[in-house]
């Protein structure tokens, strides 16, 4: 009696080789623009202490996460982002590096989350941090070091909001945890919250305030306005906010916009704040968003000036399909085809040649036919089949068919690897090129 099946667990996924390689296109796109901006990859373990989450964000946090006890009765995590563990470590074992550290992190993360389209309980994070730099050039380092990421790997329609939450809290002259509710209420629109925490404040005169500054976004002009509806508070973070354009400006980042809406009422960010949207993603349509943000102190650390950012690579994977983003296909190169038992050594030398040369090569191990063979070469979408006869042996060649066409010729067995990796079309940001 054959045993049941297993299904795999809810908000999780089966990934297949297609995924894959858009997956793997992202992260190589996101290493290489990382490297580029002269960061270098950490990764904190898989999981965390409790504690760790316990200290960024409250116990509250717990119903979002993956908590379990090891055999000793240890709280542990699953890592729910890369952040957290990255200052850890830096606390731990970084305090004394050269400043700035500027350090990138690429990995599966948890949340236990109800999962939708786009949002799923285990979920791959780039995630990258400057610790230690002038508040300007290291913010305006990180947004660029963002965009620049997202564009590298091809997907275009994205648009850049930056904001400054520093000035708000400046501007809220209330006590630190009833701050946080008030801009958590106002990040998420809920104006039902908003006016019931307000009033609970006495601040009830300032909702209107509030309501139309979220509403004010555009170029570096608008800052002015916004400093107007706060009444000339915050001045220091308008300021800071025009010094960044310049800077964006001079890496060649222009396409973007100071959005005061963007709030990210999370209680560690404590100055410019950024989101970057997909508008071929529906509502949930955010990739990525980072900020300056207070963590160090809260590990046991000195404080120091911190700025970084997250994007969510399933869901640039999901922007790359919308907008068509084309990305190298899990393809085979060839597949390499013995015609009869006593070529097969000499196909399996071939086989093993040609691997050597950076291409793509199957070859048959099931002993099947010329035809069905054939067949199963044409299912892994092989470019090529390398077909290995003796009577072609015999002249130092081996016949190649065109998968695509039909097309056959002989090739010397010499000349195999560069007729092969003559046409093979290579991806650069998204595009196609042979």
């Amino acid at each position: 009696m054959r045993a049941p099946m297993v299904e795999r667990a809810r908000g999780t996924r089966d990934l297949d080789p297609a995924y894959l390689a858009r997956h793997g296109h992202m992260e190589a796109a996101f290493r290489r623009t990382a490297a580029a901006f002269g960061f270098r990859e950490v990764l904190p373990p898989t999981f965390e202490p409790l504690e760790l989450f316990h200290r960024k964000a409250g116990p509250g946090i717990e119903q979002e996460m993956y908590v379990f006890k090891d055999r000793a009765g240890r709280d542990l995590v699953l890592r729910p982002e890369l952040t957290a563990g990255v200052l850890r470590y830096y606390v731990n074992e970084l305090t004394s590096a050269p400043k700035p550290i500027k350090v990138y992190s690429f990995g599966p993360t948890f949340r236990y989350e109800e999962p939708q389209r786009g949002r799923y309980r285990e979920f791959w994070q780039y995630s990258c941090e400057v610790l230690g730099g002038s508040p300007v050039d290291a913010d305006a380092e990180a947004i660029a070091l963002a965009v620049k990421s997202i564009q590298a790997t091809g997907v275009r329609q994205v648009t850049t909001r930056i904001g400054h939450i520093g000035m708000l809290r400046a501007w809220l002259k209330v006590d630190r945890e009833r701050q946080n509710r008030i801009l958590h209420a106002l990040d998420k629109r809920n104006f039902e919250m908003l006016h019931a925490e307000l009033d609970a404040a006495g601040l009830l005169d300032l909702e209107g305030t509030l309501r139309d500054l979220i509403g004010i976004q555009g170029g570096s002009e608008v800052l002015a306005r916004a400093s107007d509806v706060l009444g000339g508070v915050g001045g220091e973070g308008f300021d800071h906010l025009r010094r960044i354009a310049e800077r964006l400006a001079a890496y060649g980042v222009r396409d973007f916009v100071f959005d005061m809406g963007v709030i990210r009422g999370l209680s560690y960010y404590t100055g410019m704040v950024f989101q970057i949207h997909s508008q071929n993603l529906g509502a949930e349509d955010q990739v990525g968003g980072g900020g300056s943000y207070a963590l160090a102190e809260l590990f046991g650390g000195d404080p120091i000036f911190s700025t970084g950012f997250a994007i969510g690579v399933d869901r640039i994977v999901l922007a790359a399909e919308a907008e068509g983003v084309a990305v190298p296909p899990p393809n085979l190169d060839a597949y390499v085809i013995p015609i009869g038992d006593a070529v097969r050594q000499k196909a399996f030398e071939i086989t093993g040649n040609l691997r050597t040369t950076g291409l793509r090569i199957d070859v048959d191990l099931v002993g099947r036919g010329p035809s069905k063979n054939l067949d199963y070469a044409n299912a892994m979408k092989a470019r090529w089949a390398v077909l290995v006869g003796e009577k072609e042996l015999a002249n130092g060649n081996v016949a190649l068919r065109n998968m695509e066409t039909g097309e056959q010729r002989e090739v010397p067995v010499a000349e195999l690897a560069s007729v092969l990796g003559m046409d093979k079309p290579h991806f650069q940001n998204g595009v196609e090129f042979h």
